[in-house]
């Protein structure tokens, strides 16, 4: 079974088509409200504002369940059950709760990885070897010769990739704007360009082993 491409998720820049999109997600939530209460048998509770208000005019959002004394009892419940648990037990979940938590996740992935990388750097790419100290000024040479012949194929390969990866961006821009455009029939991939090739560099044999070898000759 083939994955579903991920959409991204940007603004859709035609308002009809954005407002229909938006009645059709409405639609689709307040069902799948629906189905969670009835499968569960807890209380559900939507709160849904209209989509591009216009300035001056009062914001009337819709509220499920559409009974609005079904509405105020859950409602209500809610706000009597968040003064009833001690302060250090969460009952409810904010978005700043969620930026919040957000930017925790990434501290902690941010320090997992800087400890990872110092790790590595340090145990797997040491800044200096001991072995050259007893290199000769030819060996050295040679050494720094090919460091910068690697760097130079490094360097144009960063470059190429980088190519390629703006070029798969306008692509991805492209697919969004002919499927947004096409919202209600069929979607088509439409033919597009080939990319840039990737360029393929060979790495240079390394000067390192050649010295080291004939150090010890």
């Amino acid at each position: 079974m083939v994955a579903p491409q991920r959409r991204s998720l940007e603004l859709i820049p035609n308002e009809g088509t954005r407002k229909m999109t938006f009645r059709k997600r409405k639609k689709s939530k307040y069902k799948k409200a629906d189905e969670l209460s009835k499968l569960c048998d807890i209380d559900v509770c939507l709160i849904v504002y209209e989509a591009d208000q216009k300035k001056g005019r009062a914001v009337q959002p819709e509220t499920w369940p559409r009974d609005p004394t079904q509405f105020k009892r859950i409602l209500n419940k809610y706000k009597d059950s968040k003064d009833k648990f001690p302060p250090g037990l969460k009952r409810n979940f904010d978005m700043s709760d969620f930026y919040e938590d957000k930017i925790d996740h990434v501290d902690d992935e941010d320090e997992k990885f800087q400890n990872l990388g110092k790790k590595i750097s340090e145990e797997e790419y040491p800044t200096w070897d001991d072995r050259i100290d007893d290199f000769s000024q030819d060996e050295l040479t040679k050494l720094i010769a090919s460091l910068e012949s690697k760097i130079q194929v490094a360097t144009k390969k960063i470059d190429s990739m980088e190519r390629y990866m703006g070029f798969a961006k306008k692509q991805n821009q492209s697919l969004v704007r002919e499927e947004t455009n096409h919202d209600e029939q069929p979607y088509q991939v439409p033919v597009l360009m080939s990319p840039p090739p990737l360029v393929h560099y060979p790495m240079l044999p390394s000067a390192w082993v050649s010295c080291s070898e004939s150090g010890k000759s």
